[in-house]
């Protein structure tokens, strides 16, 4: 199983647990998530999303403007939101 730690040693940028998505500037989710990721940049991006699938860890990846719709108001699994194109 992935550890946070690895995650965090792997791919530089923001981690918080167990935080509500509109805390973080993401509009129109009103969700709690287990993990939210904030990748430093394109290339952070691309590493963390390798790590997340080959540990087979739930995902999303949204932006602030995202719509995305939780069955039971939580994401069971790790957000990445970023506004970089990929």
């Amino acid at each position: 199983m992935l550890r946070l730690d690895e995650l965090r040693a792997g791919v530089k940028g923001e981690f918080f647990l167990k935080e509500e998505l509109h805390d973080h500037n993401v509009r129109k989710v009103d969700a709690l998530a287990d993990v939210i990721i904030k990748p430093a940049g394109k290339k952070e991006l691309g590493k963390l999303l390798n790590l997340l699938q080959k540990a087979g860890y739930p995902h999303v990846v949204i932006n602030s403007k995202g719509r995305v719709q939780f069955p039971d108001q939580r994401f069971h699994g790790a957000v990445i939101v970023t506004d970089l194109k990929f």
